[in-house]
């Protein structure tokens, strides 16, 4: 897992990383579903963001060793 972790770090590290994080977190953080979503879309969308999450979290970690 560590290797994981710093293999992490230093992807944030570079421009391009950061860039492509930056995507992928703005196609899932700040996207909203109107009223009328469905159950399905919720639960595909917070899949997506506990993903986020999970990587911010490595991030983080190897930050950390």
């Amino acid at each position: 897992m560590k290797e994981i972790q710093h293999a992490m770090v230093r992807l944030a590290n570079t421009s391009d990383g950061r860039k492509v994080l930056e995507h992928i977190k703005s196609r899932t953080l700040n996207r909203t579903l109107g009223p009328d979503a469905s159950t399905q879309e919720l639960w595909y969308l917070e899949g997506q963001r506990a993903l986020i999450a999970y990587l911010d979290n490595l991030i983080e970690q190897g930050k950390k060793e």
